[in-house]
């Protein structure tokens, strides 16, 4: 996902900071809204029938496990399994890109060396980037009704036919295609950076090391979506996928680096350990993390305190995320968790997003952790940026009605 809008900013006096990022985020986006936040996915569950009670004394022999790429048009696996009790008749491959989500595929198998395959297609309803991790495992079963589940094998969705660069770190691993030979070491010490930061706000790291798959290229990034559902897209992130994926022109590997990746593994933590439904909250949270701003987000909120359009936060949806102004979602919400966590620490954060991650609604969360009403809280924030403490109250747009008028019959 860029759940992050990139663009660059030169900016020429403080009176015009408001007007010019409204203007160059469309520019940049459009009309379209960012990609989504990635929400935690369903588990694709078998859906063979339970097979009956095994015996514990049958042999089996496994030989040769394989994984084969065939990117970008999917995967395949091969086993070599028998049973000391008859023939395999039943069975899946399944299979995960980070834990806590499964994906599976009926086997087939070759009735004349009793070799077991399964394979995915790619399509564009579920297209996955080069270089996730594969974690996979066959669960087969005889015609006498024992089953047997291999030991878990890893692999990568490897893209052989471009020269890739892969730097790993503690924190992250980093896959780079027609990208100045910095940007992964310039991400793994971001990464490094804001470990503590992450740890203190989440109460702990991910389960899993997250991986950012970056390219130079937007043909070659378009490619692995078989069908890209916005070509204007610049990246997406999916917890299933543990990964993040994002496209840079320009050059601007910095930010790419200090600002994109940070932002988008604040939402692979959103998705591991909380529930977040508001726009921007969701965002303003992400923004939080960024290392390096593309400019002064506080400074930009300030100045639509101090002219009186800086709208409310805690009663109604809030600001958007998309559109012209779509800006303001993201740097009005970094904002707030800026201030909570100036407020409360990033214990505060952390106890927030426990009681998110409860099922409790935003607003009991805010008012739980803060000991205030969701109104002085509101207050608190808009105090601190410099704002009335009352939030302008917004005209409503008039309905238009039509009244409805016959055509008129020319032909007579």
């Amino acid at each position: 996902m860029n759940t992050r809008f990139r663009f660059m900013v030169v900016f020429v006096g403080a009176a015009a900071l408001v007007g010019m990022v409204s203007v160059i985020a469309a520019q940049a986006q459009g009309d379209e809204p960012s990609t989504p936040t990635p929400a935690p996915s369903v588990r694709e569950e078998a859906d063979a029938p339970a097979a009956p009670q095994s015996d514990p004394n049958v042999a089996w022999t496994v030989g040769e496990i394989t994984f084969t790429s065939n990117f970008p048009a999917g995967f395949s696996f091969t086993a070599e399994i028998s049973s000391g009790a008859g023939p395999i008749e039943r069975g899946r491959v399944i299979w995960s890109h980070a834990p806590g989500t499964q994906r599976s595929r009926p086997i087939e198998v070759d009735a004349d060396t009793g070799l077991v395959r399964s394979a995915w297609d790619a399509t564009d309803a579920d297209a996955v980037p080069p270089w996730v991790g594969v974690t996979y495992y066959f669960d087969v079963g005889d015609a006498a009704g024992n089953s047997f589940q291999t030991e878990p094998q890893f692999a990568e969705y490897e893209d052989t036919s471009r020269e890739w660069v892969r730097t790993e770190g503690e924190d992250i691993i980093v896959f780079a295609y027609n990208l100045p030979p910095d940007v992964g070491p310039m991400t793994v010490e971001a990464m490094a950076q804001q470990r503590e930061t992450y740890r203190g706000a989440w109460g702990e790291l991910l389960p899993y090391t997250p991986r950012a798959i970056l390219f130079g290229d937007r043909a070659a990034y378009l490619e692995w979506q078989i069908t890209p559902a916005n070509p204007r897209s610049i990246g997406t992130t999916r917890s299933d996928w543990g990964s993040t994926v994002q496209v840079v022109s320009g050059g601007n590997v910095y930010d790419l680096a200090y600002g994109t990746v940070l932002h988008e593994v604040g939402h692979l933590y959103q998705s591991e350990y909380t529930i977040m439904a508001v726009d921007w909250f969701n965002e303003g949270n992400a923004t939080f993390f960024e290392l390096n701003q593309q400019y002064d987000y506080e400074r930009r909120v300030r100045l639509m305190a101090a002219n009186g359009t800086l709208p409310t936060i805690l009663q109604g949806t809030g600001p958007s995320i998309r559109g012209q102004n779509g800006r303001d979602g993201y740097d009005i919400g970094y904002t707030f968790w800026k201030w909570w966590t100036d407020t409360y620490g990033l214990e505060g954060h952390r106890e927030l997003i426990d009681l998110l991650d409860l099922g409790v609604g935003r607003i009991e969360a805010i008012e739980t952790v803060s000991g205030m009403s969701a109104a002085q809280v509101e207050q608190e924030w808009r105090i601190w940026l410099g704002a009335s403490p009352i939030p302008p109250t917004l005209i409503p747009t008039p309905t238009t009605y039509f009244v409805p008028i016959a055509t008129p019959d020319l032909r007579q």
